[in-house]
């Protein structure tokens, strides 16, 4: 059921009196009772809609549970509060363990079975929101589709495994909470998505860097079977997830340890009763993320990918040109000199050093930024962009593969080049991000057709399961010639940059798996 209701909304801006802006109140029937959200500038919109219930108290570290329905209209107007994690919030911004929220964006014309497009946050598994300005979705539901955005629980809160906890569980399982959470929004967009005239039988997942990682995860996932029918991996290819739940569950202990609750008599009981930071602090030492949980994740998802088990979806993989730059904003020790270099790589392969080195050569010291890039871009999101797409396009569903090589006038600026997170605002058409310091009058004509073109390959993918049409230059199915789109300045096809230093890592590192040892660039 759908009703809208006329209401005016007085506004002041810069101590200046206004004519009245009228807004139209859109309200919509879902599972859990009636919502109100707003129709402004084209696009109707709900914010800050429960998905789930809190998962807080002794809901702490459990399966998500259905959210309690309410009687009177509940407001959607504003977003929810965002996971617990280090530095949580911003303006206008609540941070909170009660955090499983997500928002809606649709064009406002009247009109059922939109193709519906579910954007999965990134932030390594431990920050991130779907509330991030970067991810109004306003811009891309203009081009016809639903756009779906959500948080999901993060870091200790979202990914710890205790053995007491997988005893609880009636899986036998623990340790992938926010994962779980993602099954959860995805389940009820197919129990709701109708109501705002979205399709249920066409549902796409993205996600960029650990949200490109989760789509790829949950592309092999029995949870997830049915809950979507296409799939994009932004510089989140599938890589290894070799942290067993065993090995992880003597982490949980350890850190129950830490804060006091290993001796307790209720050790599960002590741990819910911490606050959020003492929890922290103490996993900061731990891995967290995603884990082979034998329920969610029952094992390797490259073995998944390899023998051909995954979903049977179309899926778009990628990544961007210059992704290692990103690694700089977090190092604590920059790496500077030739001698830095060398170090580092040595560092990072356990075998084969002296080939990297020959490969990915820095002669001098003006040369370590951009070698050091290349070499971090291919070791950590290329190869594994690579493999990925040579495992999903061996299947019956299409498989189409990119290469982000913009360089923004906000990263010329920076000098990191078309980095990590990039493609985002072309993406999401919110160019204020990629120009510089904001001033949409550095960006250039390409950058805003680039956008457009890039909105459209995804929603027509979204609405079809193939990204091309409308007039676009030709994105080729990945085969065994490996073709890329590659989206630049102007829209071209091409092959992966340095494929020979991609077969040498591939090589090298295919060793160090045989021989035990784990690739630093993978999650662990």
């Amino acid at each position: 059921m759908r009703r809208v209701v006329l209401c005016t909304v007085i506004c002041a801006w810069a101590a200046l009196t206004v004519p009245v802006l009228a807004q139209e109140e859109v309200r919509v029937e879902i599972d859990a009772g009636e919502l109100a959200g707003v129709r402004q500038g084209g696009i109707t919109m709900f914010k800050g809609i429960p998905y789930a219930a809190p998962p807080v108290g002794p809901l702490r570290w459990r399966p998500p549970e259905p959210v309690a329905p309410w009687a009177r209209v509940r407001a959607a107007r504003r977003y929810g509060p965002v996971a617990r994690q280090p530095g949580a919030g911003g303006p206008g911004m609540v941070a909170s363990e009660d955090c499983l929220y997500l928002n809606i964006w649709r064009p406002a014309q009247e009109g059922d079975s939109r193709p519906v497009m579910v954007f999965i946050h990134g932030g390594e598994f431990t920050t991130g929101s779907g509330s991030e300005p970067l991810y109004d979705g306003i811009e891309l539901a203009k081009q016809g589709v639903v756009v779906v955005t959500f948080n999901y629980r993060l870091g200790v809160i979202g990914f710890l495994a205790h053995p007491q906890l997988t005893a609880e569980s009636t899986h036998e399982s623990s340790g992938n909470y926010g994962l779980l959470d993602q099954v959860a929004a995805l389940e009820w967009v197919q129990r709701n998505i109708h109501q705002f005239g979205g399709d249920p039988a066409r549902v796409t997942i993205f996600g960029e860097s650990a949200g490109g990682s989760a789509v790829s995860l949950l592309m092999v996932s029995p949870l997830t079977d049915g809950l979507f029918h296409r799939a994009a991996a932004q510089s989140g290819a599938v890589r290894g997830v070799s942290t067993l739940l065993a090995v992880r569950e003597q982490a949980g202990v350890r850190l129950a340890e830490a804060v006091g609750c290993a001796g307790r008599p209720d050790p599960l009981r002590c741990l819910r009763a911490r606050p959020f930071e003492e929890l922290a602090i103490a996993a900061a030492r731990f891995d967290t993320g995603p884990i082979v949980d034998g329920w969610l994740m029952p094992e390797d998802p490259r073995v998944v990918y390899a023998e051909g088990r995954q979903h049977d979806v179309p899926m778009i993989i990628g990544g961007n040109a210059d992704e290692g730059t990103f690694s700089t904003l977090g190092r604590r020790t920059p790496i500077t000199t030739v001698a830095d270099y060398e170090a580092y790589v040595r560092g990072s392969v356990a075998t084969g050093a002296d080939e990297v080195l020959a490969r990915y050569r820095a002669g001098a010291d003006d040369e370590v930024y951009q070698t050091l890039n290349r070499f971090d871009t291919d070791r950590g999101v290329a190869r594994h962009a690579r493999q990925h797409g040579r495992w999903v396009s061996a299947g019956r569903a299409p498989t189409f593969v990119y290469l982000f090589a913009r360089v923004s006038p906000h990263h010329r600026w920076t000098r990191l080049g078309a980095t990590h997170t990039a493609e985002l605002p072309y993406l999401f058409g919110n160019l204020q991000f990629a120009a510089r310091q904001g001033r949409l009058s550095t960006l250039e004509l390409a950058d805003r057709r680039l956008s457009q073109a890039m909105m459209r390959y995804w929603t027509r993918f979204a609405e079809t399961g193939d990204p091309n049409g409308d007039g676009r230059p030709v994105w080729p199915a990945y085969a065994d010639d490996e073709t890329l789109l590659v989206l630049d300045g102007e829209i071209t096809t091409g092959g992966w940059p340095r494929a020979d230093g991609l077969d040498l890592l591939d090589r090298l590192f295919a060793d160090q798996r045989a021989a035990g040892v784990t690739d630093a660039s993978e999650p662990r």
